[in-house]
């Protein structure tokens, strides 16, 4: 019975022993792209640990500029390396330049009216603030007259102002500069898929758009030590 259970042990023994220990690899990439003046400058220099046959995910930047770098190093029977490398790349194009103002362009000028303009109100104080035919523009309560023209009431709901002038009603409404929002710039993604041959301590380098490159490293772990 003894001599049973030390061949069981003997056996799980050198079944452990037998495992194969998967090769660890230390990957390391740096990110470099044009400054203002046109050098190139390195951005980014991430390190990763991984396992051979093993895919790995480095972002670098953000969702709408940035790099997504996904690499899967191989160890060949000869000690070099093979990188499978997917690089995303992810850009916002520049705005497109304002046109350049002529010369002598000066804003157009409102409409002319013999109307007042009615630029604002505060509905607390009751002020309403109204432009006169000269352009001057000031805040005035009901019962003002402005250009002959007497603030006669309100209505907040549909903001619109009565005046009344020889027996005359008219009604300004509020007038209000509407911007509308700006259009999402949309986002150039561009993709590139490699197979990057690679002896351990050498370098390879990635030539991406404008002036962008990725430099890789990589080797061998010895984690016996």
């Amino acid at each position: 019975m003894l001599r049973l259970l030390l061949l069981v042990l003997s056996a799980t023994t050198t079944y452990a022993a037998d495992e194969a220990v998967p090769t660890h690899l230390k990957v390391k990439a740096t990110f470099t792209r044009l400054d203002k003046d046109g050098k190139s400058e390195v951005y980014a220099e991430p390190t990763v640990i991984t396992v051979d046959g093993k895919q790995t995910t480095i972002r670098v930047g953000s969702a709408e500029e940035g790099v997504v770098f996904t690499v899967t190093p191989k160890v060949n029977k000869d000690g070099t390396l093979t990188l499978d490398a997917d690089v995303e790349t992810r850009e916002t194009p520049p705005a497109a330049p304002a046109a350049p103002a002529t010369k002598g362009t000066v804003p157009a000028p409102r409409a002319k009216s013999n109307l007042p303009f009615f630029h604002g109100v505060l509905t607390k104080d009751k002020l309403f603030s109204i432009e006169d035919a000269a352009g001057k523009r000031q805040w005035v309560p009901l019962g003002r007259r402005i250009d002959g023209w007497t603030l006669r009431s309100y209505d907040e709901k549909r903001e619109a102002l009565t005046l009344s002038r020889l027996g005359q009603s008219v009604e300004l409404v509020l007038h209000k500069g509407v911007i509308l929002d700006a259009p999402t710039p949309q986002v150039s993604v561009s993709r590139a898929n490699m197979t990057i041959p690679l002896k351990p301590g050498a370098k390879a380098l990635i030539v991406g758009a404008n002036g962008r490159t990725i430099s890789l490293e990589a080797e061998i772990l010895d984690l016996s030590k």
